[in-house]
């Protein structure tokens, strides 16, 4: 018989798990719970896949005077992260990801520091912030040693926005009573968690935003090739004039015309060979399509 998931985590997370259920009315459905156990080893498999994937390394506790960045996940599914020390201080970001929710509750500091070393199945103390104490440590990802402040800046805020928002979609398959449905990745909920994570009114937050994508538009329209980061580049190319044709409609069979284009400048974009290799390595049944075939697109 095979042994359930549920039963194969520590005992610690099927407490966690066992509170949510007994919160949403739910602690004496087995699937449910089996269905929990399946989220938390899913957020674990994406916090080690991540962090690897980022060139950290887990270890078993950082020391208060260890200038690396980290990033803790704890028992309870939050994410603590710390940049690296730069002088006195560090900036820490605290995650609590609920169930059903877009944006976490996010608390934040820029003078923290560890009150005490980090250490794995104990809670992890600060200074500087308003985050004293954690709940206890299951994981601890570092940066290597020798790694330039600048660069292990990159990988830990890289590593915190994919978790927090992957915790949040694994949320968002699960229904407990009282849950609502939720829409992570639209433009006003975009803008939340931008607004959250730096400390900035949504307002604020829109503007920058609107801005940077006008100047891109602006950049592009002007001919020029106009880089996103590390998403890739934007840039025009010219289309040929296309004449009109007849094809076959994939549903009906019937015949259909396509009508004929003049030639003109379209918009094209580009992405970096970075994010084509990170799409190599997308678990296709994480997102749902290990079953579609896509079209292939520059």
């Amino acid at each position: 018989m095979k042994k359930r998931e549920y039963d194969e985590l520590p005992e610690r997370i099927r407490t966690q798990l066992d509170g949510l259920l007994a919160d949403a009315g739910r602690a004496d459905d087995p699937e449910a719970r089996e269905r929990l156990a399946s989220i938390w080893s899913e957020k674990f498999r994406l916090f080690t896949g991540q962090t690897a994937a980022l060139d950290m390394v887990s270890v078993g506790e950082l020391a208060a005077d260890d200038d690396r960045a980290a990033i803790f996940l704890t028992y309870s599914g939050s994410l603590i992260s710390l940049g690296p020390r730069r002088g006195k201080d560090r900036w820490l970001e605290y995650a609590s990801i609920k169930l059903r929710v877009d944006v976490p509750e996010l608390v934040r500091g820029d003078k923290a520091n560890l009150a005490s070393a980090a250490i794995l199945d104990q809670a992890a103390s600060f200074e500087g912030t308003s985050l004293k104490r954690s709940s206890a440590l299951y994981r601890i990802a570092v940066c290597p040693a020798g790694t330039s402040p600048d660069e292990q800046e990159r990988r830990v805020r890289e590593a915190t926005v994919y978790l927090t928002n992957g915790f949040i979609k694994l949320n968002r398959t699960l229904s407990l009573q009282g849950a609502s449905e939720v829409d992570q990745f639209t433009a006003k909920a975009i803008v939340n968690y931008v607004a959250r994570k730096n400390g900035v009114t949504q307002s604020t937050a829109r503007g920058i935003i609107d801005d940077y994508l006008s100047m891109i538009e602006t950049g592009m329209l002007l001919g020029e090739r106009v880089s996103v980061g590390k998403l890739g580049s934007a840039s025009l190319r010219h289309q040929a004039a296309r004449k009109a044709r007849i094809v076959k409609s994939l549903n009906t069979g019937e015949d259909l015309l396509v009508p004929a284009k003049p030639a003109s400048m379209a918009p094209k974009f580009s992405f970096s060979q970075s994010v084509k290799e990170k799409a190599a390595n997308v678990d296709p049944t994480f997102i749902g399509l290990e079953d579609e075939e896509g079209d292939e697109d520059d």
